[in-house]
């Protein structure tokens, strides 16, 4: 039987230790991570109206390149350690068509199809139906990145109009507020969440142009509020604070991940959203299938019932 707090969290309990770093999949994860910061830290510094650093322009579509190309071959990575078939192919169209997506704009509309299907299948296929109210309300958190992802490229890609790109953004931002349930029952988490939400919104009032000017170029948020940013900071932090305070580093990767990616606008940026959203939702043997289980039904108790 689960405990309180394993009811609360909707999470179950691993069948087996993932290391240190959450297993290859939080290892991979963390090195995307690294590579999506980097590119959004270098969009903003470049584009700031002042000169914190100099560098050359090229280095920012240069490393913009290499992260998205890091997030796609980390998310083909992430499929093919999955023993069911739904999640690695779903995950395997979403990640190789955000490197081809990168290499040749000629497959941006290809990839605006296949990464946001391949992930809905992949996420739905390895949550189950849900039986319960915390498995509904994770399924739904984990599906809102993957329609993000659709509506966001759908308009980049000039299959769908400026209104579609703004509730992109509105269903991204909103997706990562609710990572806040990941941290319930975590009041350092909670605070640091807090934090951020009132650092965004201290940063907006006191230089909103500066703020606005960030958030677009350095997240592709178009067409939403200031405050849901700050939401989503909120949500996104305190995620990322519960994972690292309960040794949870696929949540703590994945949530860091969602935040640095920004709006799923671009292939490269729809990869790392879906890897994030992977690591940040679903649980170890919910992805790969469990312990020499292909296309199981997820975790079992000792009896061999569905833990589902």
């Amino acid at each position: 039987m689960s405990s309180p707090t394993e009811r609360a969290s909707g999470r179950a309990a691993p069948s087996a230790p993932v290391g240190r770093l959450g297993g290859r999949a939080g290892s991979i994860g963390l090195l995307a991570a690294v590579g999506v910061g980097f590119a959004t830290a270098v969009r903003v510094l470049y584009n700031a109206p002042f000169e914190p650093a100099g560098f050359a322009s090229e280095l920012v579509p240069v490393t913009g390149t290499l992260a998205a190309l890091a997030s796609g071959v980390a998310l083909a990575g992430v499929a093919l350690s999955s023993d069911r078939s739904a999640v690695r192919v779903g995950l395997l169209f979403a990640g190789v068509f955000g490197v081809l997506a990168t290499i040749s704009g000629a497959a941006t509309v290809a990839a605006a199809v296949a990464i946001p299907i391949g992930a809905a299948v992949a996420f739905a296929r390895a949550l189950g139906p849900p039986s319960t109210y915390f498995e509904l309300r994770r399924a739904v958190l984990a599906l809102a990145f993957a329609l993000a992802a659709g509506l966001s490229l759908a308009a980049t890609a000039g299959i769908a109009g400026p209104a579609v790109r703004s509730a992109g953004s509105v269903v991204f931002l909103g997706g990562v507020t609710l990572l806040a349930v990941r941290a319930e029952g975590d009041p350092v988490a909670l605070v640091a969440g807090a934090t951020a939400f009132a650092g965004v919104v201290l940063a907006s009032a006191a230089a909103p142009y500066v703020t606005g000017s960030a958030l677009l170029v350095g997240f592709a948020i178009v067409g939403s509020p200031h405050l849901l940013a700050a939401t989503a900071a909120f949500g996104g932090v305190a995620a990322a604070v519960a994972g690292l305070r309960e040794g949870d580093a696929r949540l703590a990767i994945g949530a860091v991940l969602l935040v640095l990616a920004g709006v799923p606008a671009t292939p490269g940026a729809a990869t790392a959203v879906c890897l994030g959203a992977a690591l940040a939702t679903l649980d170890a043997e919910e992805l790969s299938g469990g312990r020499g289980a292909p296309d199981s039904a997820g975790p079992t108790t000792e009896k061999g019932v569905s833990a589902r």
